[in-house]
């Protein structure tokens, strides 16, 4: 899941940086027209005209940036956003011709209008139209950018929380089997019935303490099942007992609290022994299987509220980083989960 950053200069990074961007931009813009043409007139003429085509294309870039395209496009209709540039195009061609005149050469680019030769009026309206067509795109860059990074934000807030209520079902469900589990036992008042209350104590601490962050520690999850799977054992001496098995590099990694518990309970929920459950980590690769012999009942293998709340998590967590396979076989049952921990959502 994509975790926003939360940097104390993003905001403020955020806020500048579109106005740095533009600055930068029409920046190198005037650089190049400046090193392109400045040696061909005088200084005057130069920073006359090219001043006056540097303000005509910023307003006609800004124009369509700031108001046209967001306001008039998509509210009105597209013949009113084509009408109201044409007559924007004209009426700033107009002025910077009329400036022009007036500070450079007085009478010289209206006497060519109006003796028929419109090529200075058509340079500056295809000079606006350039850079309108440059804000559209800019603009509607940005719209999309904006748009895609708000849906990422809604989706991500919405995987958090479908999370949070995916987490909180563990908690009554496991208490649910746990006192089932703990009545079994009292009905035949087994003299293992306090350690079972003390297991059932630690794992109640161990899921209201120690399992409000996002990640915990492999360990940390290994022990807590480990207790769960010594709890169980307490129920029943019958059989070949649990055997339970771990290798790799544990100690440095970190999985979602609670991930693996729904696999390990639907074992005891639905299975008997001989049971065997074995957590292996190889090359960042988790790998848990589970086998236990089929109660005459049988297992579910579409899962109940575990086996669904643990799909639904690793899809949400591992869209693409896991595999997890449920086999029933005459008299066994075997679950097989692989998760790709370098690669969570």
């Amino acid at each position: 899941m994509i975790e926003p950053t939360n940097e104390a200069w993003q905001p403020l990074l955020e806020k500048k940086l579109p106005v740095l961007l533009h600055l930068l931009a029409w920046g190198i813009y005037a650089t190049v027209v400046f090193y392109g043409n400045y040696a061909r007139t005088s200084p005057n003429v130069f920073f006359t005209h090219y001043g006056l085509a540097l303000a005509t294309h910023a307003g006609s870039f800004y124009l369509n940036y700031t108001y046209l395209i967001p306001r008039i496009l998509p509210r009105r209709s597209l013949l009113r956003f084509l009408a109201e540039n044409i007559l924007a195009m004209v009426l700033i061609a107009t002025i910077a011709i009329a400036f022009e005149d007036a500070l450079l050469h007085p009478g010289y680019f209206s006497g060519r209008i109006f003796s028929g030769d419109f090529s200075p009026l058509l340079i500056r309206i295809s000079n606006y139209m350039v850079f309108a067509l440059f804000a559209l795109v800019v603009r509607l860059s940005v719209d999309w950018y904006r748009k895609l990074r708000k849906d990422r934000e809604k989706e991500n807030e919405y995987l958090k929380s479908e999370l949070a209520v995916l987490k909180a079902q563990i908690n009554p469900h496991f208490l649910f089997n746990s006192l089932n589990n703990l009545y079994a036992l009292s009905l035949r008042q087994a003299p293992e019935t306090p350690a079972a209350i003390l297991r059932i104590s630690e794992m109640m601490r161990y899921l209201l303490y120690e399992t409000n962050t996002q990640l915990v520690p492999l360990e940390k999850e290994i022990n807590m099942i480990q207790t769960y799977v010594a709890m169980y054992e307490m129920r029943s001496k019958s059989g070949d007992g649990t055997r339970f098995e771990t290798s790799g590099e544990l100690h440095d990694v970190m999985v979602p609290p609670l991930l693996l518990l729904p696999l390990i309970e639907n074992v005891f929920k639905h299975g008997s022994s001989p049971i065997a459950v074995s957590v292996r980590l190889m090359d960042n690769v988790l790998r848990v299987h589970t086998s236990n012999k089929m109660r005459a009942a049988g297992p579910e293998v579409s899962g109940g509220l575990g086996i669904a709340n643990l799909r639904r998590r690793l899809a949400l967590l591992y869209p693409a980083a896991h595999e997890l396979s449920l086999q029933q076989e005459q008299d066994s049952f075997d679950a097989d989960l692989t998760i790709q921990l370098d690669k969570p959502a």
